[in-house]
């Protein structure tokens, strides 16, 4: 594999901020990014959806691999190592880039569980019928992208909300992962995402994960290292900010109910944490 410098950075939220978006577009220009090598490439800032329409290759995500085709629905993580076998063109693939913020910022409270499914589970097979229930959703993102109304803004995060709810929906519909069910896989690196969607509100220690896991914190610390180019705690962290954001923006829940409901020990720890991570406190996130 090639070392993550070697690798296309693409941050979503600079690329909007170039064409003049407010959370998220239809493509990432495939053209000109194909021009810098989009076989190899991770992503920052959210996370690109993705129906295969055409496409036939692999998908690589840190070394595993995804065979894709038609009726493919694809979740591309931020922060993992991804490549393509095939040049992917308008034609082959539809894309949708969201920011985190974004998300975190839709209509209604979202279950941000679509972060982890696309850390484990980011390809996903689909029947006809559901596969053309996404490809409508992302047909009438793009009328609305391509005409002028005075509620375009608000239509089209409706749309996308939507959009979001049915993706997380049919990935609990095909694994039963609201049950915190396990997966059948042998890659450690999956086995872990698995275990950090279920358990990372309560435990931030590299040691609960590798018992779980039945394997040494300095094997599994090197092992996450090594497939995904970041540390194992830089991802318990990531998850715990995503939930502490979402229950920022959309719940009325005081600081010392989100530090109690993400099992820090008191509200200064959960504010020095905050603080530490994102530069702001709570308050003003």
């Amino acid at each position: 594999m090639s070392s993550a410098e070697e690798y296309l950075a693409i941050d979503i939220v600079e690329r909007l901020k170039l064409y003049g978006s407010k959370g998220m577009l239809m493509s990432l220009d495939v053209h000109k990014i194909s021009n810098r090598d989009l076989r190899n490439f991770h992503i920052s800032g959210g996370l690109v959806i993705c129906l295969c329409c055409g496409y036939e290759g692999i998908l690589t995500i840190d070394g595993k691999e995804y065979e894709l085709g038609c009726e493919c629905l694809v979740v591309l993580p931020e922060n993992h190592l991804i490549s393509f076998s095939e040049p992917v063109t308008p034609a082959s693939m539809k894309i949708i880039a969201v920011t985190t913020d974004y998300v975190l910022d839709m209509p209604s409270p979202i279950d941000t569980s679509i972060f982890s499914y696309s850390r484990y589970i980011p390809v996903m097979r689909v029947s006809e019928s559901k596969y053309e229930d996404f490809e409508s959703y992302f047909r009438f993102i793009d009328k609305e992208l391509r005409e002028s109304s005075r509620y375009q803004e608000q239509i089209i995060r409706s749309i996308l909300y939507a959009l979001i709810l049915e993706i997380s929906g049919e990935y609990d519909a095909q694994y039963n992962l609201s049950t915190g069910a396990e997966l059948k896989s042998n890659n450690l690196t999956d086995r872990f995402f698995q275990l950090l969607s279920v358990y990372y509100k309560e435990n931030r220690t590299v040691h609960f994960y590798a018992d779980k896991l039945n394997v040494t914190p300095k094997h599994l610390s090197t092992t996450i290292r090594k497939a995904t180019g970041r540390h194992v705690l830089d991802w318990m962290h990531e998850a715990v900010l995503i939930e502490a954001k979402m229950l920022l923006r959309t719940t009325d829940m005081a600081i010392y109910e989100i530090a109690d409901a993400l099992n820090f020990s008191c509200s200064s720890a959960f504010v020095q944490f905050f603080k530490k991570h994102t530069g702001t406190t709570p308050g003003r996130a």
